[in-house]
């Protein structure tokens, strides 16, 4: 069975908090450490800094790239542990590359010069790549797991506090309450009104009927919380970044080799579902129509 790798490892906030760490890091390390000699290839102080300052620049940008492709990858799709240790490897190994670019076509008389060839200067930019690269990751996977755990203790409390005082639920049992991690109640709808919920990195958005509108609310939670709390109420997780209503889902299709649910609505986008929820959801589904 494959370990996979948390769903915060993924999130734009996890994402910005790594670029950032990684430019400050990065631009630290190249000015105290000079890495491959890097110091002579410039010969003022403040020209060293500017070039340092781009070719950290650059190396963010191309990470902000393979981030973004893998986030939204992981929308649709877990990511092992082994995956995101060889995509890291990847992105490590492309960044040394543009490393090893510079001296060889820019500086081409230095490396002439030096005697450096491509694989010494390739080698020599893997092991400061690595080291300039490795801790910032480090460092952002620790912040981001320590931001989880206190977010998790929030949950609980929240939690906790519905357990021992159930009041609003109890003075309107047929509605669906939903709360905000803190435990403050910011919508309470009737179940036939809500279509599905979807996850937005710390927040969930709830898609319900109004009017015969369909509208959202933004409410910082977690789909894990949302899905603890209706369990039984029909609401149900078919991904993981959405939950559906079942009572409201109409069918179901086979759409490009996944499994997507339909609400017969064209104003209400078809939910997928993904191949771990598959078998409960069908299961649910068919008790739904009985």
């Amino acid at each position: 069975m494959k370990n996979y790798i948390p769903q915060y490892f993924n999130t734009k906030q996890n994402i910005i908090l790594l670029l950032w760490v990684t430019l400050v890091f990065g631009e630290l390390f190249i000015l105290f450490f000079q890495p491959m000699g890097s110091r002579d290839w410039v010969q003022t102080d403040w020209g060293y800094l500017l070039w340092t300052t781009i070719i950290v620049l650059v190396a963010v940008a191309g990470i902000a790239i393979s981030r973004t492709i893998m986030n939204n990858y992981a929308k649709k799709n877990r990511i092992s542990y082994l995956a995101y240790a060889i995509w890291i490897l990847g992105e490590v190994s492309a960044i040394s590359a543009l490393y090893t670019f510079f001296p060889i076509v820019v500086m081409r008389s230095f490396s002439l010069e030096r005697d450096l060839t491509p694989f010494y200067l390739y080698k020599e930019a893997l092991l400061a790549t690595a080291f300039t690269l490795l801790i910032p990751y480090l460092i952002a996977m620790l912040w981001t797991s320590l931001k989880d755990r206190d977010n998790q203790i929030l949950r609980l409390t929240a939690k906790l506090k519905h357990a021992q005082e159930p009041i609003a639920d109890e003075v309107q049992p047929e509605m669906f309450n939903f709360y905000d991690e803190r435990g403050e109640l910011k919508l309470s709808v009737k179940p036939e009104m809500v279509y599905y919920i979807e996850s937005a990195d710390n927040y969930v958005v709830i898609y319900y009927m109004n009017m015969g509108k369909l509208e959202k609310l933004m409410l910082r939670n977690s789909l894990k919380n949302i899905e603890w709390r209706f369990h039984d109420k029909g609401l149900v997780r078919c991904h993981r970044s959405y939950i559906v209503n079942m009572s409201q889902v109409k069918m179901f299709k086979r759409q490009d080799g996944e499994v997507i649910l339909e609400f017969g609505d064209e104003r209400i986008p078809g939910i997928p579902v993904s191949k771990g929820f598959g078998e409960s959801v069908l299961s649910k589904l068919m008790v739904h129509e009985q």
